[in-house]
């Protein structure tokens, strides 16, 4: 994979559409150019759906081996050909490591795929394909690259002051402006920096100081570079009455470097620090989540399908934007405290009998990370992780109970060892058995004398 063709394959694998409420239609199939995927740094996952361009989709892909537990997902945007592009790093994923892919959105599944992590022998990873502009009859493209800054030419032929607004609420981004041609030329040009889209920074300017340009509707505050997409804009003659704007399409394509480049406030995106986190059994192991610009956020920890779950929601009160979560495996199902915050200015909450109650000590294996804005746990996950509980020594709770009848019920009655104290026992009431016989011999012998 490590030279293979930007266009789309001919042949591109049918993922079948699954879920309420998907319509036929709204399916994507993935290309054969994306696989196989390789043990190595950005792997792109493409292919073609029938969802309008700009919207937002998610791609997921999923350890399917125990041995080696991996969860990574990636939010991508459709673009305006039709197509899209995910991209995973994975290097630290071992080589012949099973996985499940799969895309939705709104809750409903576009594809599912399944294969093996391929080994890397040289240079693996892949390039992004390129956005091509959609040219449609009537339509005005204007393609820039991220971090650079697009030209939108605005007619001002009937002269006066005209209305442009660019983005929409499907492309969770816009911005609106009233341009006037001060120079009687006929044409403002408007001046669309990337680069400082969704900052305190000018997003939009004119590119003749003859001209002037007002922005009349504030745009979104944006955590990191504007998104490589397709955002419609439109010139209106009178905002409120004109029904039939001047229509085109303002084509952001992906830039890596402007990436790098782009310096935002926030320490983190929103989500869990590790991907992974390990604990031994009878251990507590701290589980870090960086709220963001979240007020609260909600962990669900495990599912039904493995025997265990447990949901909480967690808020910051120290002002760092993280919350580190202790998750103490010996409390997991029994009436203790499971979850607590390392730091006591943070706070957690569990969702009432929402832990699964364990008549033994949580078992090894992996279970699901899953976190979400806000107090509640619907939907789909804004961020996904796994937790590894490894083999370990039984504690002491295993050892002394028979287990728990429920997270809020009581405890069994505790049984002690028996095997030495049985021993003892025995013997001393042989002693005293012996005891027991020369003290009726010797009364005895008093009443006969």
């Amino acid at each position: 994979m490590s030279v293979r063709s930007v266009a789309l394959a001919a042949v591109l694998i049918a993922a079948t559409a699954t879920g309420p409420g998907l319509a036929a239609a709204e399916r994507a199939t993935l290309s054969e150019d994306s696989f196989p995927l390789h043990s190595d740094e950005q792997q792109v996952v493409s292919g073609e759906t029938t969802l309008d361009p700009g919207a937002e989709m998610t791609v997921r892909i999923k350890s399917a081996d125990a041995s080696n537990p991996f969860i990574q997902q990636s939010q991508v945007r459709v673009r305006p050909n039709g197509t899209f592009a995910a991209r995973f790093d994975l290097a630290g994923v071992p080589a012949n490591t099973s996985y499940e892919l799969y895309g939705h959105v709104d809750g409903d599944t576009l594809f599912e795929r399944t294969g093996t992590v391929a080994q890397c022998d040289g240079d693996c990873t892949d390039p992004v394909p390129e956005t091509p502009a959609r040219t449609d009859d009537g339509e005005n493209v204007v393609t820039v690259s991220q971090g650079e800054t697009a030209e939108i030419p605005v007619s001002m032929t009937d002269g006066g002051t005209k209305t442009l607004s660019v983005g929409s609420e499907a492309t969770n981004y816009r911005i609106d402006a009233t341009v006037s041609d001060e120079d009687g030329d006929g044409e403002v040009l408007v001046l669309f920096d990337t680069a400082a889209a969704g900052t305190d920074a000018e997003t939009l300017t004119v590119a003749d100081d003859g001209d002037s340009l007002t922005v009349t509707a504030s745009e979104p505050e944006l955590p990191s570079r504007l998104d490589p997409a397709a955002y419609p804009y439109r010139v209106f003659e009178d905002q409120a009455t004109d029904s039939t704007p001047t229509v085109g399409r303002l084509v952001v394509e992906a830039n890596e470097t402007a990436n790098e480049q782009f310096e935002v406030e926030e320490t983190a995106e929103f989500g869990f620090e590790e991907s992974v986190t390990r604990i031994q059994q009878g251990d507590t192991g701290r589980i870090t989540i960086a709220l963001a610009t979240a007020d609260a956020a909600t962990v669900s920890i495990g599912s039904p399908a493995i025997n265990y779950e447990i949901n909480a929601t967690v808020r910051d009160g120290n002002g760092d934007n993280r919350v580190a979560l202790l998750f103490d495996t010996t409390a997991a199902g029994r009436d203790e405290s499971t979850l607590q915050t390392a730091a006591d200015a943070d706070a957690v909450a569990v969702e009432s009998g929402s832990e699964v109650a364990l008549d033994s000590q949580l078992a090894a294996g992996s279970y699901d990370l899953s976190l979400f804005r806000g107090t509640e746990a619907a939907g789909q996950p804004d961020a996904v992780g796994t937790l590894t509980v490894t083999e370990g020594t039984a504690t002491s709770a295993d050892a002394s109970s028979d287990g728990v009848d429920s997270v809020s019920g009581e405890t069994s009655v505790t049984r002690q060892s028996q095997g030495s104290n049985l021993a003892i026992g025995s013997g001393a009431l042989a002693i005293g058995g012996v005891l027991a016989v020369a003290g009726v011999g010797i009364c005895l012998r008093a009443i006969m004398d």
